[in-house]
């Protein structure tokens, strides 16, 4: 039997291709890029169309179809993230009827205009209205077709997925330090859940032995970090060991991204940093992580716990 993943060039994908590799699983990716990964079989599907039969009959006695294909840059086009996000998980699902399905989604599914206290599950997602950025919008809307379509799939929802090759908030910061400098909207004193990469994977491969466990699951590192601490000791790791943090007020950093945004669109370029990532750190972030150790068996790893001397 095989496991197919879709988005397998990707960040999450290929980490999770290459572990289910490491442990001797045959598998197959679907999608519009071959990953190049020795070992693995490449099928080519553009998941903004249906499968067509020349991609089912390439993709017999399936186990587990391990859905990571998804757009997660908060600047893409809210059309493109509709096509990619939504449809394409509704194709997905009417492509293997049979299949167990894991749909990696995010907690960005819940309100992201208030804070996240150990949230659980059944706080998201929350009326459209609520989700200001495309990226948002489209995991929620990924998730309601779902629950209405196919609602024994797993879904995982990690929060900052985080580690080797990862592109998304602490990246983003980085490339906003001047001089030895970074002005961090709020202070970085809110806590925060973050996902290592290897937290998420190992919820992945439990979802596949577990073919009983279905809905949404959040998944994080097991204790949350103060976002400040967490980056420090981020890009002290990255080289970045002399980085002061300086604070910039929360409303001011709101109001700068909007105005860099506007002009960001109108010369056709990508601003330093986004409303979307300022949300992710001027509020709490936290999640309740019971179903994942209870159902799941996992645990995780404090991979940015401080240095002790």
């Amino acid at each position: 039997m095989s496991i197919v993943v879709t988005g397998a060039s990707g960040f999450i994908g290929r980490a999770v291709v290459q572990r289910l590799l490491d442990e001797g699983r045959r598998v197959v990716s679907l999608g519009r890029t071959d990953p190049g990964i020795p070992g693995l079989a490449h099928v080519t599907w553009d998941v903004r169309e249906a499968a067509g039969p020349e991609v089912l009959r390439a993709l017999p006695y399936l186990e587990t179809v391990i859905h990571c294909a998804g757009i997660v840059d908060d600047w893409a086009d809210a059309d493109e993230l509709h096509a990619v996000n939504v449809i394409g998980t509704r194709h997905v699902l009417d492509a293997f009827p049979g299949q167990r399905i894991i749909h990696l989604s995010s907690t960005e599914v819940y309100d992201p205009q208030r804070d996240h206290d150990r949230l659980y599950e059944e706080a998201g997602p929350v009326a459209e209205a609520r989700y200001p950025s495309g990226p948002e919008l489209s995991k929620a809307l990924a998730e309601t077709v779902i629950q209405r379509v196919r609602p024994q799939t797993l879904v995982l929802r990690p929060s900052v997925v985080y580690g080797p090759g990862d592109t998304t908030l602490f990246p983003r910061l980085r490339a906003i330090i001047e001089g030895g400098q970074l002005r961090i909207p709020g202070g970085g004193r809110k806590r925060i859940t973050l996902t290592h990469i290897d937290t998420l994977v190992e919820a992945v491969l439990a979802g596949i032995a577990r073919p009983d466990v279905s809905g949404p699951i959040n998944v994080g590192d097991p204790k949350p970090y103060v976002l400040k601490e967490a980056l420090l000791t981020y890009l002290a790791r990255a080289g970045e060991e002399r980085v002061v943090l300086d604070e910039v007020p929360a409303d001011l950093a709101m109001a700068r991204a909007w105005y860099a945004e506007r002009r960001a669109r109108k010369k056709g370029t990508r601003p330093p940093i986004t409303r979307t990532t300022i949300r992710q750190v001027i509020h709490e972030r936290t999640y309740d992580l019971t179903r994942l150790e209870q159902q799941l068996g996992c645990t995780g790893v404090q991979h940015l716990a401080p240095r002790r001397a």
